[in-house]
């Protein structure tokens, strides 16, 4: 992940982080509050999984979606994770399977946070009605994209156009942000494995908690002769 990033620094060099620094650390701050924090919490008091459970034995995962960045491409070694968590085969195909295509916290998130940022960096006040169709518009395109690299950026544009910004101002600000989004985008399929592996987790505790309510079975008489 180093010389990625490295590569990229010495191509394009650190002028760039001088114009968008707030907004990269924005974003960055908001997926990690959400990803080690927020998720941790659930995984720990709704799913039982303490976060030396949910983060050390997932750290695999998390850390190849990040070198790769690519949510799909990290589903085997998702599935992997949850296997060493002692997550059920079914709740752990179900999430990671299906998750990576509908479940994209990551890049929902990240959709949401840039909409509201560069809005109110330009000036452009947003009513609350702007701020929910935001909310709706990133859901949307958080279930709608691929779980394939740079796809958050590929639909920032239309959640920009339910924000209300005019399209020379989107057609001016998307290269810019392209420049920091190398960064982002790997952040991001971190945070949509994780989100993965925490439905799983939930999953499992569901499955577990119905199991243990379902009474057993009361074995049949055999008839008396």
């Amino acid at each position: 992940v180093f010389g990625v990033l490295a590569s990229i620094v010495g191509r394009v060099g650190l002028g760039v982080f001088s114009a968008l620094w707030i907004f990269l650390v924005a974003i960055l701050v908001g997926l990690s509050l959400h990803a080690f924090v927020y998720y941790p919490l659930v995984a720990w008091l709704v799913g039982k999984k303490p976060i030396r459970i949910y983060v050390g034995r997932g750290v695999d995962a998390i850390m190849t979606a990040i070198s790769c960045n690519s949510s799909l491409a990290t589903v085997p070694v998702t599935l992997r994770c949850l296997d060493r968590m002692g997550v059920s085969p079914q709740s752990a195909r179900l999430a990671a399977c299906v998750g990576t295509n509908l479940n994209n916290d990551g890049v929902t998130l990240y959709e949401a946070m840039a909409a509201l940022f560069l809005a109110q960096a330009l000036g452009y006040e947003l009513s609350m009605g702007h701020q929910l169709l935001i909310v709706l518009a990133s859901i949307m395109a958080g279930v709608g994209v691929a779980g394939i690299p740079e796809a958050g950026l590929i639909v920032l544009p239309l959640v920009l156009s339910a924000a209300g910004l005019p399209n020379q101002v989107i057609a001016a600000a998307i290269p810019l942000i392209m420049s920091v989004d190398w960064i982002l985008a790997r952040v991001r399929s971190g945070v949509n494995v994780m989100s993965d592996m925490l439905v799983a987790i939930l999953l499992h505790e569901l499955e577990s908690k119905q199991a243990s309510d379902d009474p057993a079975p009361v074995p049949a008489k055999s008839p008396v002769l």
